[in-house]
């Protein structure tokens, strides 16, 4: 098959979708199609992943989520028409703003099905992007624009069975099939536990709480920080590291100032691919409790590296952690989520249960199980 994946936000960009995009083109180009990835231009950014290809449209900074761009296809309707020429089977978008919204259009023209996966619950985070709108409005907003685009589509893909829900209750009609994205398990091949904590200073008998994603408010770590202040004078050997970047950055940097949390909260920022592997196999637990998660990529690549999880059971973590395997799951509970914190940092038995359990966890969420159910989806859409 000839395949197109567009998308809003790429890579040097780090975040869910630039990570599916990428997943999957990979693994569909190891199953031997030939996939173009379509996406906006970052200043003085280069693809390093050669056996990609990748085609950037101009973009311009955006004044309210600096890490982000919005590309401008207006700008290059030579790269417009080469998309057309190129007559794809499938043109899958991730994202319906101002690469992937015209592309459906593009797509009609040349004759393609459309594939479209709804990564993000935007009805959820309009208060944070789009604050000068009364709330209402901007959930309003969310709901019927996310409705006229699944709409245009021939097919839908949502990485959890609550996403679907989420989508059949703003009146698409077009058919949905579950999908979430897989991890790929060989990257955590030869993980060294010893070397990340050795390098940031962590002692043996230090206990390491890990978050691991984008620093955003919508990924609630601000309750995570509340959940390790109250259980520092209980567990005195605990640290918590924060690895990623983003907006929310800045306020929680003040909030471990303001509570005094300096001597055990750690902000790591972006990781090189070995400290990455490492930082997850390094760290003794993940915690994790956003509730607008649709897939959480990040908790099972936490259980590829045998850490156990704490997640809030909202959304695509319900998903994956369903069989109550690997982990513990919690309601967004202040009280609740200490306690089953504690519980896995002080009962041997049960945390060596749970991290038993996560390689055989991880093991049903491969990259490649989830591109070939994917490439099903798709030979299926063509035959109709």
């Amino acid at each position: 098959m000839k395949i197109a994946l567009v998308t809003d936000t790429y890579f040097p960009r780090i975040n869910g979708v630039s990570t599916s995009t990428q997943i999957f083109a990979e693994e569909f180009t190891k199953l031997g199609h030939e996939v173009h990835i379509y996406a906006p231009a970052f200043p003085n950014s280069i693809d390093e992943n050669n056996h990609l290809k990748v085609y950037r449209f101009p973009s311009f900074y955006l004044f309210f989520d600096p890490e982000d761009r919005l590309g401008m296809p207006w700008r290059d309707k030579k790269l417009v028409q080469q998309f057309i020429d190129n007559k794809y089977d499938i043109v899958h978008t991730q994202t319906p703003f101002t690469i992937g919204g015209p592309a459906v259009k593009w797509a009609r023209q040349s004759g393609a099905k459309i594939v479209h996966t709804y990564h993000t619950l935007f009805a959820a985070y309009t208060e944070h992007y789009l604050w000068f709108l009364p709330k209402s409005f901007g959930v309003w907003y969310a709901k019927s624009a996310s409705r006229r685009y699944c709409n245009a589509c021939d097919l839908l893909i949502t990485p959890s069975t609550e996403m679907k829900n989420v989508l059949l209750s703003y009146d698409v009609t077009k058919p949905v099939e579950v999908i979430p994205t897989g991890i790929r398990l060989e990257r955590f091949i030869g993980k060294d536990r010893q070397r990340f904590r050795k390098v940031k200073g962590y002692k043996p008998e230090d206990q390491v709480v890990l978050f691991m994603g984008r620093v955003a408010e919508e990924k609630n770590i601000d309750f995570l920080m509340r959940v390790v202040h109250r259980l520092k004078p209980r567990v005195p050997k605990l640290q918590f590291l924060i690895a990623g970047e983003g907006a929310a950055k800045k306020g929680l940097e003040k909030m471990t100032a303001d509570l005094k949390m300096g001597d055990y909260v750690h902000f790591a920022g972006y990781l090189s691919k070995e400290d990455w592997r490492d930082c997850y196999a390094g760290s003794d637990l993940f915690v994790f409790a956003s509730i607008t998660e649709t897939q959480g990529l990040v908790v099972t690549e936490a259980m590829a590296a045998e850490t156990p999880v704490v997640a809030v059971g909202e959304m695509g973590i319900k998903d994956v952690m369903a069989s109550g395997r690997g982990g513990l799951v919690t309601r967004l509970n202040e009280d609740e989520f200490t306690e089953a914190v504690y519980k896995m940092l002080t009962d041997k038995k049960l945390y060596a249960q749970k991290r038993s359990e996560t390689l055989p966890e991880a093991d049903k969420w491969s990259s490649t199980a989830m591109a070939k159910r994917m490439l099903e989806a798709y030979e299926k859409l063509l035959k109709t």
